[in-house]
């Protein structure tokens, strides 16, 4: 067997537009600022999460409580089903 089989067997496009849902939601319900802060804090702890602040960690859940979770899934939800269904 070819060593790229499994890769061009992946569902490219359902991915690709499953990140375009996900980074209109992320651009639609974050400011520039908050957008800064959590990029501030992903690169200097390099996704690390016991790398994070008590207070840093405060400001990724109130970030994360304006990002409105259960909206984004409703959008991602005809995705995952036709990803589901491969």
């Amino acid at each position: 067997m070819p060593p790229f089989t499994r890769v061009r067997t992946l569902p490219w496009l359902l991915l690709l537009d499953a990140a375009r849902t996900t980074m209109l939601h992320l651009n639609e319900h974050l400011d520039d600022k908050d957008r800064r802060h959590v990029a501030g804090i992903a690169r200097r702890t390099k996704g690390d999460v016991r790398k994070l602040t008590e207070r840093e960690k405060a400001d990724l859940k109130r970030i994360a409580r304006d990002l409105n979770v259960t909206l984004l899934a409703r959008n991602l939800l005809p995705t995952a089903g036709r990803l589901r269904k491969r």
